[in-house]
């Protein structure tokens, strides 16, 4: 599957972060072995739109807005 195929179903609803992540994996690995670099990839709008839908899985939006989950977060990566 391409990364235009991958990002069509993730806007489409998909709710599974694990094909997801890999999809977004492999769609890197096709930017980059098109030619493309780090730039390339950020802008890429398949790569953007996987991200999207795992930032929207993730809520992480909802770090934007409330400080005191971001700080909860962080305590507990750090132990």
């Amino acid at each position: 599957m391409n990364r235009f195929e991958t990002a069509k179903i993730a806007q489409s609803g998909a709710c599974n972060p694990i094909p997801l992540a890999r999809g977004l994996q492999q769609a890197i690995y096709e930017v980059h072995e098109a030619g493309g670099g780090t730039n390339a990839i950020l802008e890429d709008p398949a790569c953007r739109l996987i991200v999207h839908q795992l930032a929207y899985l993730f809520k992480t939006a909802k770090l934007d807005d409330d400080h005191a989950e971001y700080t909860r977060l962080i305590a507990a990566i750090e132990g």
